[in-house]
C-alpha cells in the first residue's frame, strides 16, 4: 500500500498556483465524492491538462489511495481514442498524488441525459458501440471496469466539432495482474461502483466478475439513453438490489413503442440475470447493434472486432436473434452467385469473430472423367435416333408378321 499523504490544502487550486513547478492551475473542472479536477496549464509542454487530486477525506483511506494509483497504471496501458488517456503521475511538495491527464471539453452523458432526456436511437446506439470499443481494448489487457454509467461516458468535442466518447474513471477496475497483490483492496471496496448499473454477480461478490459485468452495464446504459430513465429504480440500496438480482426489466418498447423490437432484445441480453446468457464479449455487443447505426458508426464495431481478435465480417452477419424473442429473425442478406435448386434453408448469420460455418461436402466428379458437355449432346441425340430406328425395326417386324399369317390362312 502507498504510504499515507498529508490532506490536500484547497488553496492550493487556487487559479494561477503552479505545481510542483510545471502546471498552473486555471480552474476547477468538477469535483466527486473523492476526488476533484482541474484544469491546468502544463508549463514545459504548452498544452491544456487535467489534473485529478484526491480529496481530504479519500486521502485518509489506503484503500482510496491504492484504488488512485490502479486507475492511473489501468489507464496507462489503455491507447485508443474513446479512453481517457492518463498521461503522467505527480506527487505535491506535502505528498498528496495526482493524475495527469489529457484535457476534454464537453460534458459527460450523465449531463446530456438532464439535458435533453431520451436520445434518438443513432445517437445512443453511436454511443454505446464507441464505449464498446473502448471496453474491448481494456478487456483484451485483462481489465474489467466494472463501474460504467453515464456519468463515466464522457462527451469530448473532436477538432472537427464532433463528439466522441471518452471512458473514465477505471478506479475500480479489476485487472488480471493486479489480482493477488490487491485482494484486500478488492474486499473493501466490494460495494464501490453505482449500483443502478451493476450486474448481479457483482453485487454478490465484486471480486468474481469478468467482462460481462460490462456488458451488463452497457446494457443499462443504452436502456437509459433510450428511454430517459433507469432499468430498476427503488426508494431504497435493499429493495434495488432485490430489483436487480430477480425482478425482470421491463421493455425499452414500453417507454418507446417506435423502436425495433430487435433493438429491444439486444437490450435484454445485456439484461440476462446469468452471465452465461448475454453477449459473451462487447465485439459481439457491437456486432449486434450494427444494424441499428448509423453507417459512419459501423466502424466502431470493425475496431472493437480487430481488438477482440475477431474476424471481419460484413453487417448483414450479425449476431442471431435472442432467447427473449424467439420469433423475431434477424434479417439476411440476398444470396450471392448461382441459383440452386435446394429448398433447404440458409444457415443462420453468424456473429462477428465467430467461425466460419462448416457445409457438408458433396461428392465432386474428378475433372478427368467429367463428359465434355458437346460429347453429352451428341450422346442423347445417339440415343433418340436409335430408340427411333429400334420403334421402327418392331413395326416393321409386327407387319411382317401379319402379311404372312394372311396367306397362311388362305
Amino acid at each position: 500500500m502507498p504510504p499515507r499523504t498529508q490532506a490536500l490544502r484547497v488553496d492550493v487550486l487556487s487559479p494561477g498556483a503552479v505545481l510542483s513547478g510545471r502546471f498552473r492551475v486555471e480552474r476547477v473542472l468538477g469535483q466527486g465524492g473523492m476526488g476533484v479536477v482541474v484544469a491546468a496549464h502544463h508549463l514545459q509542454l504548452d498544452r491544456r491538462v487535467a489534473l485529478k487530486f484526491l480529496l481530504p477525506e479519500a486521502v485518509k483511506s489506503e484503500v482510496v489511495l491504492a484504488r488512485f494509483l490502479r486507475e492511473a497504471r489501468t489507464a496507462a496501458r489503455l491507447q485508443g481514442e474513446h479512453v481517457a488517456r492518463v498521461i503522467d503521475v505527480g506527487t505535491l511538495d506535502e505528498g498528496t498524488p495526482f493524475l495527469v491527464m489529457e484535457y476534454l471539453e464537453g460534458r459527460d452523458l450523465a449531463d446530456t441525459l438532464k439535458l435533453r432526456g431520451a436520445l434518438p436511437q443513432d445517437e445512443a446506439v453511436t454511443y454505446v458501440l464507441q464505449a464498446c470499443e473502448a471496453l474491448a481494448e481494456a478487456h483484451a489487457a485483462g481489465i474489467v471496469h466494472r463501474d460504467l454509467k453515464p456519468a463515466n461516458l464522457f462527451l469530448a468535442r473532436r477538432p472537427d466539432g464532433t463528439a466522441a466518447v471518452k471512458v473514465l474513471d477505471f478506479g475500480i477496475s479489476k485487472a488480471s495482474m493486479y489480482d493477488s497483490v490487491d485482494a484486500a483492496l478488492t474486499r473493501e471496496s466490494a460495494m464501490m461502483g453505482s449500483p443502478a448499473y451493476m450486474s448481479p454477480e457483482q453485487l454478490r461478490s465484486a471480486r468474481d466478475v469478468d467482462h460481462r459485468t460490462d456488458v451488463w452495464s452497457l446494457g443499462v446504459v443504452l436502456y437509459e439513453l433510450l428511454t430517459g430513465r433507469v432499468v430498476f429504480d427503488a426508494a431504497t440500496l435493499p429493495d434495488l438490489h432485490v430489483q436487480i438480482l430477480s425482478a425482470a426489466p421491463s421493455s425499452v418498447r414500453v417507454r418507446r413503442p417506435e423502436l425495433p423490437p430487435l433493438l429491444d432484445g439486444v437490450v435484454m441480453r445485456c439484461l440476462e440475470k446469468d452471465p452465461a446468457r448475454r453477449f459473451s464479449s462487447v465485439a459481439d455487443l457491437a456486432a449486434a447493434l450494427a444494424p441499428f447505426a448509423p453507417p459512419a458508426s459501423r466502424i466502431h464495431v470493425e475496431r472493437a472486432v480487430r481488438t477482440a481478435g475477431g474476424t471481419h465480417l460484413s453487417v448483414a452477419d450479425v449476431a442471431p436473434a435472442t432467447a427473449l424473442s424467439p420469433a423475431q429473425a434477424w434479417p439476411q442478406a440476398p444470396a450471392v452467385g448461382h441459383a440452386t435448386s435446394t429448398s433447404e434453408p440458409l444457415p443462420p448469420p453468424r456473429a462477428y469473430g465467430a467461425a466460419a460455418p462448416v457445409f457438408p461436402a458433396y461428392p465432386v466428379v474428378p475433372p478427368a472423367l467429367a463428359p465434355e458437355p458437346r460429347a453429352q449432346s451428341a450422346a442423347s441425340t445417339l440415343a433418340v435416333v436409335g430408340l427411333v430406328l429400334l420403334l421402327l425395326f418392331v413395326v416393321f417386324i409386327g407387319g411382317a408378321c401379319v402379311v404372312c399369317a394372311g396367306v397362311v390362312s388362305l
